[in-house]
């Protein structure tokens, strides 16, 4: 089961499949905190999340790209 990680989103391009987010470490992936940019296998992940809200999100690796898998609105 992936970690859920807590982290603030900077930027959302949906067109694109892709968000910048600031985050915890990551341990599944070996990452530090540090803020990046996450594709996401499925774009209609990123509906309903914007730049400024607080979330909890799951990330792997899929296809090679580091993504976002899972994503929700923190408190």
């Amino acid at each position: 089961d992936l970690p859920t990680v807590s982290g603030t989103v900077e930027k959302v391009d949906t067109a694109a499949g892709k968000i910048t987010i600031d985050h915890q470490a990551i341990p599944n992936l070996g990452m530090d905190p540090m803020t990046m940019v996450f594709r996401t296998p499925d774009p209609s992940v990123l509906k309903g999340v914007k730049a400024g809200d607080k979330v909890r999100f799951q990330a792997d690796r899929v296809n090679g790209q580091i993504s976002v898998v899972k994503i929700q609105k923190g408190k």
